[in-house]
């Protein structure tokens, strides 16, 4: 459970949060609306651990930050369901209690549904019957109730993302533990938990981390789906304690959420963000080697005697990675001004020469 002053007032770690996952549902409902208006006709946003909705200093938190959004929004208004649970009763009384107080909210065409439920293996099957596009967020205090079956379940209908704060902190101190096997197969499943039990059983913690996250990777990809995360360290930066993650099974989604996320990045190494929130970085200090100089040795290996559009190699080469658009735009550019790609049109064809449409034909020296 949460520590008693945690809603006194937002952490910094906190603040990066919200502000990425309001802005992800502005971004996704402005993707999918088109299509659901001649479609279904209807959005859903479903907030798994809702919390309070609010500080006690009175900074809003994610479910009214939503809410204030839809709210500005005329297409939203109309179209959005927001679902909001907590199994703690006094939560859910204190963000009834925000929403009646929140300005137009009568002005929506559904009223808020407000829920108090405990997630478990019914909450999938309950996934399963949401029959729109759906914006699902997961923010449990440990990770009991997420799993690979509810994510599959979240992302079942087109068109619905899947975000979840995921605990690596928690699941690396218990995947050793028999009293915690059954919460960590709920998590993983059983065959995949008892492979990363042995899998992990010699490595040092960082193989440690890197092995569960791979694994988690590996498994949402086989859900046919790809999945992002933004990175929170400790107070010293030593450790990694949580992960944002983003599942999506369209590359919009992804590159939605690495757009947003990388703003929120404690500090840029040649414009790269770090992907992370990292408390004891220093914003001024940059690697040894530069990453711009990395992505492209990449895209030339990659890439190497292909014909290629800078939207193909954006789309299928940044998961996982921590590059964002400008870095390919730059990273491309530079590879057409030292010989090492061509493009068409040429530099001296474009209308500026520093712009990269994103059909533009790249063609790759074969290595």
């Amino acid at each position: 459970m949460a520590d008693a002053t945690f809603f006194d007032a937002p952490t910094e770690a906190s603040l990066k949060k919200h502000r990425i996952v309001s802005k992800y549902f502005g971004g996704w409902a402005n993707i999918v609306l088109p299509q659901t208006k001649a479609r279904e006709g209807k959005l859903k946003y479903i907030d798994l651990f809702c919390g309070p909705g609010q500080y006690r200093d009175g900074t809003r938190s994610t479910p009214l930050l939503i809410l204030d959004h839809v709210i500005k929004t005329p297409a939203l208004r109309e179209t959005i369901q927001l679902i909001f649970n907590d199994e703690n009763t006094d939560f859910m009384a204190e963000l009834a209690a925000h929403i009646a107080a929140t300005s137009e909210v009568e002005t929506l065409r559904y009223k808020p549904d407000l829920r108090n439920k405990s997630i478990d293996r019914g909450t999938i099957a309950r996934m399963r019957q949401v029959d729109v596009p759906a914006l699902i967020f997961a923010d449990p205090w440990g990770y009991q109730g997420v799993s690979l079956d509810l994510i599959d379940a979240a992302i079942s209908h087109w068109g619905s993302d899947f975000m979840f704060f995921f605990n690596y902190n928690r699941i690396n101190m218990n995947l050793g533990s028999d009293s915690m096997n059954e919460p960590i197969n709920e998590f993983f499943r059983v065959e995949l938990a008892a492979e990363l039990r042995t899998a992990i059983a010699s490595l040092r913690p960082a193989q440690r981390e890197e092995a569960i996250l791979k694994a988690m990777r590996d498994a949402i990809k086989r859900l046919g789906a790809q999945v992002e995360k933004f990175t929170y360290r400790s107070k010293t930066g030593s450790r990694s304690t949580h992960h944002l993650m983003c599942v999506s099974k369209h590359r919009q989604g992804m590159a939605l959420f690495k757009e947003i996320s990388a703003k929120e990045s404690t500090t840029f190494d040649d414009s790269v963000p770090s992907m992370e929130h990292d408390p004891s970085a220093d914003p001024a200090q940059g690697s040894l080697f530069s990453p711009l100089e990395q992505l492209e040795a990449d895209l030339l290996a990659t890439y190497a005697g292909q014909i290629v559009t800078p939207e193909q190699v954006y789309h299928n080469h940044h998961n996982g990675r921590p590059y964002i658009l400008k870095n390919y735009r730059q990273a491309l550019l530079h590879l057409e001004e030292t010989g090492a790609i061509t493009v068409d049109p040429p530099r001296t064809a474009r209308l500026r020469s520093e712009s990269l449409p994103p059909d533009a034909r790249i063609k790759f020296k074969a290595g």
